[in-house]
């Protein structure tokens, strides 16, 4: 019983979809909410999400807040969440962002959730952003590309495509 709690924004979600009608894109936010809500419940479940207009209005208050991408280098080189990090850049200097919420993200959210329990254990104040970066394009919202904003994204693999119309893919595969 104490696990129905995570389902709740999944089935808000679907009870949105269902009333507006399930085009394509509501569709795909389907998918990544469920995939997202199975994998949270099953692997990281104490780890406290944050959703993409969280973000922003965190942002937005001016409350400190680091965005930590922990995906792999090849995924980075293709796109990142604007104001992003690297793992490996946040580990270099951990103390710098103590008094800050850490948001770790990937594609989907599993990567960012499993860093998000360590990162739990050291201390740090730490939210997966829910649905990473999948939910970022949901949310209509742009990514860099080296200072430039752009629709691209590295999918991690085919199978996790579930970007909306008008972001494009890039796989390895």
């Amino acid at each position: 019983m104490a696990r129905l709690d995570l389902l709740a924004p999944a089935l808000a979600a679907l009870s949105v979809l269902v009333l507006a009608g399930c085009g394509h894109d509501a569709r795909q936010a389907l998918s990544l909410e469920g995939r997202y809500q199975s994998l949270r419940l099953m692997q990281f479940a104490g780890v406290p999400d944050i959703t993409p207009a969280q973000v922003q209005e965190w942002r937005a208050a001016g409350r400190p807040l680091v965005l930590v991408d922990v995906r792999e280098p090849r995924e980075r080189k293709v796109s990142t969440l604007p104001g992003a990090i690297s793992q490996e850049e946040f580990e270099a200097n951990p103390q710098r962002h103590r008094s800050s919420l850490v948001v770790p993200y990937c594609t989907i959210g599993l990567r960012s959730g499993l860093y998000g329990q360590q990162l739990q254990q050291q201390g740090f104040q730490v939210r997966n952003l829910a649905g990473s970066a999948m939910a970022w394009a949901h949310a209509e919202l742009l990514f860099e590309h080296q200072g430039q904003p752009t629709r691209r994204l590295h999918v991690y693999s085919p199978d996790w495509n579930m970007l909306p119309r008008g972001y494009e893919a890039v796989a390895d595969r």
